[in-house]
């Protein structure tokens, strides 16, 4: 058999991935500016090649096989690295040491604010950018090579990927209010207490709701009827701090927010369902300079403040 990698060019790597988004050979065809049979030719011709089917007919068009979609995550991945790479050139050529695009959750930008200030005294010219957003999405753009790393919440099915990860640090989780909510004066809080007021959780299946929803379990309760849900942080903070409504963050944000003045953390027992939060990165390239710095400096400047440690040791 013929090594079918010799004859794929850029553009051919295109095609395969309007196929797949569109599904449809005459909209592929119209946008690539190629004519339909053309295009149905040089794909059946790459099928023959590979020795797959990569596309399946189907009533209303096509839609990736098995093995197609393991070469369509390769194509993006290569489409992806040929675009980071003019995008590093473009930098280098500017004075760059190098670039590093990071994922980070919420829950994750202490640690990574602090272990960029330490990378950028290492490399002063090092070309950041931070995308922040939750763990899904972070780390299928990790998987195509959007992003070079990305810290956040480990759990569920984010450690059966194919990707490197390590722990940082665990914590437990804690409800806030606004500084002056009526529990927050209090020296003891319950769950019917908390019950009383309105909540807003991370979405349903993130690592943080996890946690949530098997304390809730333990301890007998349910989440109140009315409750919200929102994965931007931002949203949460604001309406926290312009109302009665509690939520749910992870110990180190919530310290964070007190230490700022902008929250209070509500004096209800240490939730005992922890989370980890830690870094990804990809298997199947060799890490940068810089990415292997700000792993380090990320290790460093992750381990357990002693404010922590005393507060689990007052529980």
């Amino acid at each position: 058999m013929s090594d079918w990698t010799q004859k794929l060019k850029v553009q051919h790597l295109r095609l395969l991935v309007c196929i797949g988004e569109q599904g449809n050979l005459s909209k592929v065809a119209e946008i690539m500016n190629i004519t339909q049979p053309a295009l149905s030719k040089w794909l059946s011709s790459l099928e023959e090649d590979i020795g797959l089917v990569l596309f399946e007919r189907h009533s209303k068009g096509l839609r990736p096989s098995e093995g197609g979609r393991l070469m369509l995550e390769h194509a993006r991945r290569l489409l992806n690295d040929l675009e980071r790479s003019r995008e590093d050139i473009e930098q280098f050529k500017l004075g760059a040491q190098g670039s590093l695009l990071i994922g980070c959750s919420p829950v994750a930008t202490d640690c990574v604010s602090l272990a960029l200030l330490s990378l950028i005294k290492d490399y002063p010219n090092v070309h950041v950018q931070v995308v922040e957003n939750v763990m899904t999405p972070l780390l299928q753009s990790l998987i195509s090579g959007k992003v070079d790393v990305v810290v956040g919440r480990v759990g569920g099915k984010a450690l059966q990927l194919p990707l490197n990860y390590r722990v940082l640090y665990t914590e437990p989780v804690c409800f806030v209010g606004r500084c002056n909510h009526p529990l927050a004066t209090r020296d003891k809080i319950s769950w019917q207490d908390l019950l009383e007021y309105r909540w807003i959780v991370w979405p349903t299946g993130t690592p943080i709701r996890v946690s949530i929803d098997n304390a809730l379990v333990d301890q007998g309760v349910m989440l109140p009827e009315n409750y919200l849900e929102s994965s931007s942080m931002s949203v949460t903070v604001n309406m926290v701090q312009a109302s009665d409504i509690v939520s749910i963050l992870s110990w180190r944000l919530a310290q964070r927010y007190v230490e700022k003045g902008q929250l209070a953390m509500l004096p209800l027992p240490r939730i005992e369902q922890k989370g980890s939060v830690g870094v990804f990165w990809r298997k199947d390239n060799a890490p940068s300079d810089a990415l292997l710095r700000f792993l380090a400096h990320l290790t460093s400047t992750s381990a357990e403040p002693e404010s922590a440690n005393n507060h689990h040791a007052r529980q």
